[in-house]
């Protein structure tokens, strides 16, 4: 299950047509009581808009309380391929006006978009995974063995 934001006001912005984070944790919560192992995906983090320690902080302490098994998390960022690019700039265009022309100024037309937190908030994410016995990439899959 993917996990991007931690704020469900932000969520129905950035994924819309699914459901919330708090539901989302809710159901993850469920599948443990009836002893399903679960593995969350933490993306997209979009530099400028989630790439918060506390929204990563909060999104970890929901896994670690709903006893989740593990994260996969390959980096704070996003990547955006022609056509994904466009899509994305009208989001931002409608949604954060101010940050279309951060995101070029910074991004150019790159296709890795790596939070500028990217270093501080991986680091978050490894301590708190290690401190709760929390699986992450790459090691994740053995909990199915």
């Amino acid at each position: 299950m993917t996990l991007t934001t931690f704020d469900d006001e932000l969520c129905k912005i950035i994924e819309p047509n699914v459901c919330t984070t708090k539901r989302r944790i809710e159901v993850l919560e469920e599948m443990h009581k009836k002893g399903i192992p679960t593995i969350v995906w933490l993306t997209p983090i979009l530099p400028f808009i989630n790439d918060t320690e506390e929204n990563i902080k909060a999104i970890l302490e929901s896994c670690v309380k709903v006893g989740v098994k593990g994260i996969i998390c390959f980096d704070m960022g996003l990547t955006l391929r022609e056509g994904d690019r466009e899509y994305y700039y009208a989001a931002l265009d409608k949604y954060f006006p101010d940050l279309k022309e951060k995101h070029i100024n910074t991004y150019g037309n790159a296709y890795n978009l790596p939070s500028p937190n990217s270093k501080h908030l991986m680091e978050l994410f490894q301590s708190i995974c290690k401190e709760n016995n929390l699986l992450q990439t790459p090691r994740l899959f053995p909990i199915f063995e």
